[in-house]
Order: structure tokens, then C-alpha cells, then sequence
């Protein structure tokens, strides 16, 4: 006899990481997120479009916040900081150690609350790296830390993500290499720049600290919006994949088995003597154990 019972067709499953449930808002929530990122690089695009005169290659993006179209800068970080912190919320449940998990989390939220901030309190004008004003502090003592953590995020919850989401093992790689590398490259122009350079440019470039960020920030927003759609493509997809699926002669889709009623809705998140399973479990089921 297995874990399952005659009164109830799927196997019992303990709530535990790697289930997943719908997430809180749906799919009206997954798309606001992605929503939010891609208008977050949207915004800074355009603010580069906007001011010519800035150097792109040698001047970091919160710069551009006292040029043309200064508040699009304002606004692409709160907006990448607020999806990201809800990307956050949603890695509770990533299936793998829960030592990792919370180290993913947590790394995840630095980078969310850094950036949040670093939007609230504006850098100082282009080329202004001598003496950095109050708000100047507070915006690269909290981006530092927040482009330090994503990589962080990126490399412990790698393998879980890779989990939920097989088919996209390359890109999740790819852009964490991404972001790794890159984060390592901004690290070593900050320095630079920072300690009386710059002196470490490329042609008539005499730095690329403002290249190099922007290489970071996609890699980084990037892999934000991947992790999205991994733990929300798992939670959307993890019982519809029995729909119209034969087993032990029963045709999943209209037909009572069990007891319980099997419609075109994803089965899913049931609860049952106090414990959950979802519409996978079905498949593992002996026909034995089956009652219709």
C-alpha cells in the first residue's frame, strides 16, 4: 500500500520546497514584474539617447539623473529594485539546500533594497568623484553592496533554478557567468576611478567604469527577470502537464477518480488531512491504489 489511500487518488506529499503554489497575484503579478524590468532598462536607454553630451563609456548610469530626463533614472531603479524584491519573496520555495535558499533570498533582497535606495538618494553630477556629497554616500554606499550581492544570488540558487526550469539551463548559466564577470570588471574600475584614475581606459576613453556598469546592470536585470519566470513558470505549469494524460486507463479531464473531479483547471495545491499534493503525483499513483 502506498502513501496514498483509496479515498484519495494522489500520492500525499508534505509541504515542502519544490512544491509550489500559485503565486499571490498570478499572472497579473509575473507580468508587473517583468513589466517593471524591461521599463526599467528602457528608462535608462532613453536617458542616454537624451544626453549626448554625457560620455556613456566613462559616466555610471545614476549620473544622468541631473541631465535631460533626469527622473526616468529615478524611476528604472525603483522599478528594478521594487520586482526584484518581490523575484525575492518568491525564492522561498526553490527546491535544493535550505542553507542556499536563504543565502539566495537574502542576497536577492540586498541587491533589491540597494537599489531601491540608490534610487531614493541621487549621485552626484558627471565627473564629480573628488568630494561626493551626503546623498552621493548614501547612493554608492548602497549600490556597492547591492551589485556585489546579485551575483551572490545568482551562483547559490543556480542549481535550483536549473531544477524548476531544465530548459533553460544555458541561459541561467549564461547569465550568471554574466554577472559574475562583469561585477568582478566594475569592482576593479570603481577602485580605479575612485582612488585618483581613471588610467584605465581604451583608446580615447580614459575609463570604461560607465560601459562596464551598464554590462552589469543588464546581466544582473537579466537574470532577475529569468529567476521570475523560472519559480512563476513552475507554479503556473506544475499540474497542467497531466491534462488529456492516460494512466491506468483513465483519461485525466472530466473524469471523477477518487472521489475527486479532475476538470480542465491545473490540479493542484490540494490540501488533504493536512498535507498538499499537486496533479504530478497522479502519475505515480499504482492503479491499484486507484478507486473511481
Amino acid at each position: 500500500m502506498t502513501k496514498a489511500s483509496r479515498n484519495c487518488p494522489a500520492e500525499l506529499l508534505p509541504n515542502r520546497p519544490g512544491r509550489f503554489s500559485s503565486p499571490r497575484g498570478g499572472i497579473a503579478l509575473r507580468r508587473a514584474v517583468l513589466l517593471a524590468l524591461a521599463a526599467g532598462c528602457a528608462a535608462m536607454i532613453v536617458t542616454d539617447v537624451l544626453n549626448p553630451r554625457i560620455d556613456p563609456i566613462g559616466e555610471t548610469v545614476s549620473r544622468y539623473v541631473h541631465g535631460t530626463g533626469g527622473w526616468l533614472i529615478t524611476l528604472a531603479l525603483l522599478s528594478i529594485g521594487s520586482a526584484s524584491a518581490v523575484v525575492a519573496r518568491w525564492l522561498r520555495d526553490l527546491p535544493g539546500r535550505p542553507a542556499a535558499r536563504r543565502a539566495a533570498r537574502v542576497a536577492l533582497a540586498v541587491w533589491a533594497g540597494g537599489v531601491l535606495v540608490a534610487g531614493l538618494f541621487p549621485a552626484d553630477p558627471p565627473g564629480r568623484w573628488g568630494r561626493p556629497s551626503t546623498s552621493d554616500l548614501i547612493h554608492g554606499t548602497a549600490a556597492l553592496p547591492a551589485f556585489l550581492a546579485l551575483p551572490l544570488a545568482a551562483t547559490v540558487s543556480l542549481r535550483g533554478l536549473m531544477t524548476v526550469w531544465p530548459t533553460a539551463r544555458r541561459a541561467l548559466l549564461a547569465v550568471t557567468t554574466a554577472s559574475v564577470v562583469t561585477t568582478v570588471a566594475l569592482a576593479v574600475f570603481l577602485v580605479d576611478v575612485m582612488s585618483g584614475g581613471p588610467s584605465l581606459g581604451l583608446g580615447g576613453a580614459p575609463t570604461l567604469v560607465g560601459l562596464v556598469e551598464r554590462l552589469a546592470i543588464t546581466a544582473n536585470v537579466a537574470w532577475v527577470a529569468l529567476a521570475a519566470v523560472a519559480v512563476s513558470r513552475d507554479r503556473r505549469d506544475g499540474g497542467r502537464r497531466n491534462r488529456g494524460r492516460r494512466i491506468g486507463g483513465w483519461r485525466i479531464g472530466g473524469w471523477r477518480i477518487g472521489g475527486w473531479r479532475i476538470g480542465d483547471r491545473p490540479h493542484r495545491g490540494r490540501s488533504y488531512g493536512g498535507r498538499s499534493y499537486d496533479g504530478d503525483a497522479l502519475a505515480r499513483v499504482p492503479a491499484g491504489d486507484r478507486r473511481a
